[in-house]
């Protein structure tokens, strides 16, 4: 093993003066040739660190460009965010503003027409079994309302309200089978009961000689002394006589939309 690592020396050493002997010869000989050679070792060396810093520049450029291409895209995603935030708020929120504001204006109008106190307030929640026909009120006891106030709103004639707790009120709609509101034909002033019928109202009690037709405007009597006098509550939608009978079949739709129900007045006693 020693002699064959001996023998891989001398010979590496033999080859390494040979190589160094013809070397030297080609210098000596071929003088013009080994300049040339080196001359043009010294341009190639030359040309590594140009070729280096060009590459470096280049490098870092492309690094730049990511980055910049990332923060552009970044920036290009927050401005489309926030474009798509102005259009949701431009078709829902500004335009509820206006909505609010307009239906606020007509309230407003409405109460100061009126020779009534009112009382402002807002429907928080409907009975589940009852929907429409009961739901209830943010107000209560503690801020002043009353059982058996009335409740209207620009359209006319709402309900009243049936139970009192000491924030919230509890109000049956006219649409209820249970309320019954005395009214008067404006146009022939003709008195009957308005009573519920769930979707819509009918005319009890208005006698078959009674001169009515489709449209004829039915407001609050004010016999009995609970709802005030004046108050519009429908319009006739449908009539039906018949001779055999005292009284006649009027189907009244109410003039307030109940499936909008939002802001609402109380009538004070």
């Amino acid at each position: 093993m020693i002699r064959r690592v001996i023998s891989w020396k001398i010979f590496f050493l033999v080859g390494f003066l040979f190589l160094s002997s013809i070397l030297m010869l080609i210098s000596i000989s071929h003088s013009d040739l080994v300049v040339g050679i080196r001359e043009k070792s010294y341009v190639l060396m030359g040309l590594f660190p140009a070729v280096g810093f060009h590459l470096k520049t280049n490098v870092l450029k492309f690094i730049e460009d990511v980055h910049s291409s990332r923060r552009l895209r970044e920036e290009n995603k927050a401005l489309k965010d926030q474009l798509a935030q102005l259009i949701f708020q431009e078709k829902n929120y500004y335009q509820r503003i206006i909505s609010t504001n307009e239906r606020l204006e007509k309230m407003l109008e409405f109460q100061q027409r009126q020779a009534h106190k009112l009382l402002p307030v807002e429907v928080v929640a409907y009975a589940p079994r009852n929907y429409f026909k009961i739901f209830f009120l943010g107000k209560g006891k503690k801020e002043g309302i009353e059982k058996e106030m009335v409740v209207v709103n620009a359209q006319g004639l709402v309900g009243r309200v049936i139970e009192v707790y000491p924030h919230q009120a509890r109000v049956l709609a006219i649409l209820d089978e249970r309320s019954k509101v005395g009214v008067r034909n404006e146009r022939t002033r003709d008195v009957a009961i308005l009573q519920g019928k769930g979707k819509v109202c009918e005319l009890k009690y208005l006698l078959t000689k009674a001169s009515v037709k489709v449209g004829d405007e039915i407001v609050t009597s004010g016999l009995g002394g609970l709802f005030p006098k004046g108050i519009l509550a429908g319009r006739i939608s449908r009539v039906k006589k018949n001779p055999n009978r005292l009284f006649q079949e009027v189907e009244v739709i109410p003039s307030v939309d109940f499936g909008k129900l939002e802001e609402l007045f109380l009538i004070k006693k």
